[in-house]
């Protein structure tokens, strides 16, 4: 009776975990799929500036250390371990990923088809600016055009995001970490 009583705290902890993650990994993709429509919006999506660039990486923290905090709090009465923390985060990203990678995809394959070869227009002048022949200008972009599609851009965005959750999730579980007491204190 008391295995039976363990398995199903764990399962349902398990089930918090996972439910938390997806969810907080919906928001954040969300978010970053707001920012992305307002900088396609602007026509800054294929040529941003650094602090535009930035933004989405302070976007996706906020997720991180929202998500971990809300789910050590409200799940694991406050406490929870580095270790806990990190995997939350990157588990997290992933989700995000996911989100935004289908995002990604519909906005280059659906919405915009155009929008690949704008890109990659983009990417040739700066090629051509920074002295490159236009030789290798072209040898670069037909090698690129192979890999540079939408789906290819999906399967990227879940890899590039899970890498960025496990980066920011190892700075980030050092400051969200509280282990429980290792004693609690007498009744005074």
């Amino acid at each position: 009776m008391e295995t039976n009583d363990l398995q199903q705290g764990t399962s349902n902890q398990q089930n918090t975990f996972l439910r938390s993650t997806m969810t907080m990994g919906l928001i954040t993709g969300l978010a970053l799929i707001i920012y992305t429509l307002l900088l396609y919006a602007t026509n800054n999506l294929l040529r941003q500036n650094f602090l535009l660039g930035i933004l989405n990486y302070i976007i996706l923290i906020a997720g991180i250390i929202i998500g971990t905090r809300s789910y050590r709090d409200q799940a694991l009465q406050g406490f929870i371990t580095y270790g806990k923390a990190l995997g939350y985060g990157v588990v997290l990203c992933v989700f995000t990923g996911i989100v935004f990678g289908i995002f990604t995809y519909l906005l280059y394959e659906v919405i915009d088809p155009g929008l690949m070869e704008q890109n990659m227009k983009i990417i040739q002048e700066e090629m051509l600016n920074q002295g490159v022949s236009p030789e290798r200008v072209e040898t670069m972009t037909e090698m690129q055009r192979q890999f540079r599609t939408p789906f290819m851009m999906l399967i990227g965005s879940i890899f590039s995001y899970s890498l960025l959750g496990l980066i920011f999730s190892l700075v980030t579980s050092a400051f969200l970490r509280k282990d429980p007491p290792i004693f609690d204190k007498p009744n005074e």
